[in-house]
């Protein structure tokens, strides 16, 4: 099974989170560097045998 990675909006505040199966990995002002930043991990994850994919929530598509 692949490692889920989500980008999406907090609700109260303006900026966006990285979650890893749920968890908090990272939190950052602008959409595209939290994309940048979650596709990387998951290059990581890929590099050591793991299935990942990437997931932007706000636009409800896979990325990556």
């Amino acid at each position: 099974m692949a490692m889920l990675f989500e980008v999406c909006l907090h609700r109260r505040e303006p900026r966006w989170l990285v979650l890893i199966e749920g968890q908090f990995y990272g939190e950052y002002i602008d959409k595209v560097q939290a994309l940048l930043d979650a596709i990387d991990a998951a290059t990581d994850a890929l590099a050591t045998g793991q299935e990942a994919e990437v997931w932007d929530q706000d636009g409800g598509k896979r990325v990556y």
